[in-house]
């Protein structure tokens, strides 16, 4: 019997933790991220038409802020103002698992995500919102990976294939988003 690192355990355990959700994910989504944006701000709330534009950098304030706003965004697509509702919040939230990958590697910087509690009227067209929603963020590169998800551990091995090796804060639990009903299901 071989033992194992510290780094494989490490990964046992996130994919351990992560599992149980793996029934209800649909989507595996893979989004590229630019390393610097050209930012542009309004001058004036309220008055004229004048931008003030600066580029930055991608650092971890602008990755967890990008992958906020990506949330935020699909969320708003995905379910409208239901979940702004206090009794909707429960459900009308999309089931998000995030994984960073590229920060501590010559890789371009992209954010693997698995994705599910998304209603069924919306599956023909969840290329499009998730396109819509990762367009509207400051860092969004062109290339993008939707695919519907047959296996959901293969997947979830994936995403997770950097803990432990290069990168033991690959899986961005802080970002991902989980429904309370699934929660509580588990």
């Amino acid at each position: 019997m071989q033992l194992l690192t510290k780094g494989q355990k490490l990964q046992q355990a996130y994919r351990a933790h992560i599992e149980p959700y793996s029934k209800h994910l649909q989507f595996a989504v893979t989004l590229t991220l630019k390393q610097s944006a050209l930012v542009r701000v309004k001058r004036f709330t309220n008055y004229g038409n004048n931008y003030y534009e600066f580029r930055q950098q991608l650092n971890e304030q602008t990755l967890n802020s990008t992958i906020k706003r990506f949330t935020k965004t699909f969320t708003s697509q995905i379910y409208g103002n239901y979940a702004k509702h206090k009794n909707k919040q429960s459900w009308a939230c999309p089931l998000l698992l995030v994984t960073v990958e590229g920060r501590n590697t010559h890789k371009r910087t992209h954010l693997h995500l698995a994705i599910g509690n998304i209603p069924q009227s919306k599956h023909q067209n969840i290329e499009q919102h998730i396109r819509t929603a990762h367009e509207r963020c400051d860092f969004a590169n062109k290339e993008i990976c939707v695919k519907a998800i047959y296996h959901a551990q293969g997947w979830l091995g994936y995403i997770t294939k950097e803990l432990g090796y290069t990168d033991n804060d690959a899986l961005d639990i802080v970002s991902s988003t989980i429904p309370q009903f699934i929660q509580q299901r588990i």
